[in-house]
């Protein structure tokens, strides 16, 4: 279990017994997604002000820095409000057996550790099985699992195609909205490289042009904006580009990374359909740098 799991986990108890005191942990839980919020509107404020409206000379630069400035800043809040408003993929309820076929999977199912161990038996058509065979099924959410599907242990459900828990959003990042969390990722680095590659220009008629007792409070700004900038540029975004891109190429999702898939009927089988039907399966056919609907799949079902 991750640190950030631990801390969900022990809130989400928390407000079981407390449910005033465990409200605000919730809220809490918040505090990295206003936090990169407050910096990048801070970041596309001081940009107009100091670099495009005090060191930028020419009209023309100008336009074309905050042209591009805005667009990458507007895609990037759009990308977060999809991820943020998009519904998480949970389990659908077919999925859930009868209160008599669970009571029959308990009876027969070991109970170690406050917990119950694999299913033993069901009829169902699902690919995946655990290690031994068996299928999967979630003791704690009361279904059978499909393809793909895992027990978020932040979250305390089970979500389809399931990444990861991201605490820099504060949410599941599921079949629903990868597309739209990679593309907040995606133009937020490209924000970010932009926003410290043209106020390069900045730092240099500052130290060329200007006098340094004048321009004190710029040049300050300028160093802790470049090196927040250069950092959050580096991680998490920079490493999480790399790694997702690294992931995608695969047909992977962060879990499987760590605990690959088991496919019943080949143990070398997986999801890999090549480079490009795997980025197809993530983005759709067509509007891929939009973020709008345009994924092929249900999320249930995958190509093998």
């Amino acid at each position: 279990m991750s640190w950030y799991s631990k801390i969900y986990v022990a809130v989400r108890e928390y407000r079981a017994k407390n449910r005033n005191g465990g409200w605000i942990l919730t809220r809490c839980l918040n505090i990295l997604l206003l936090t990169q919020l407050f910096f990048l509107w801070m970041t596309l404020y001081f940009y107009i002000k100091v670099t495009v409206g005090y060191y930028v000379q020419s009209p023309v630069q100008a336009t074309i820095y905050l042209i591009i400035c805005s667009f990458l800043f507007v895609m990037s809040m759009w990308s977060l409000a999809k991820t943020l408003f998009t519904r998480v993929g949970r389990v659908p309820q077919r999925y859930r057996p009868s209160k008599e076929l669970e009571d029959r999977l308990k009876a027969v199912t070991p109970f170690e550790n406050n917990r119950y161990e694999m299913c033993t038996f069901c009829k169902v058509v699902v690919a995946e099985c655990d290690q031994v065979g068996r299928l999967k099924y979630c003791y704690e959410c009361g279904h059978l699992k499909p393809d793909r599907a895992r027990h978020c242990s932040s979250c305390g459900k089970c979500s389809i195609k399931y990444d990861h828990h991201c605490p820099w959003i504060n949410m599941c990042v599921t079949h629903a909205n990868y597309k739209y969390f990679l593309l907040y990722v995606i133009y937020t680095s490209l924000l970010v490289y932009w926003y410290l590659l043209t106020s390069l220009e900045g730092a240099v008629r500052y130290f060329i042009i200007q006098k340094w007792k004048e321009d004190l409070w710029k040049i300050l700004y300028y160093l802790f904006s470049f090196v927040a900038g250069g950092v959050f540029g580096y991680y998490p975004l920079g490493e999480l580009l790399i790694f997702h891109y690294q992931l995608i190429a695969l047909n992977e999702t962060t879990v499987e990374q760590t605990k690959p898939a088991v496919l019943r009927f080949d143990n070398a089988a997986d999801y890999n359909m090549g480079k490009w039907n795997n980025f197809r399966s993530v983005f759709g056919w067509g509007l891929w740098m939009w973020p709008i609907e345009s994924n092929e799949q249900d999320g249930l079902h995958f190509d093998i």
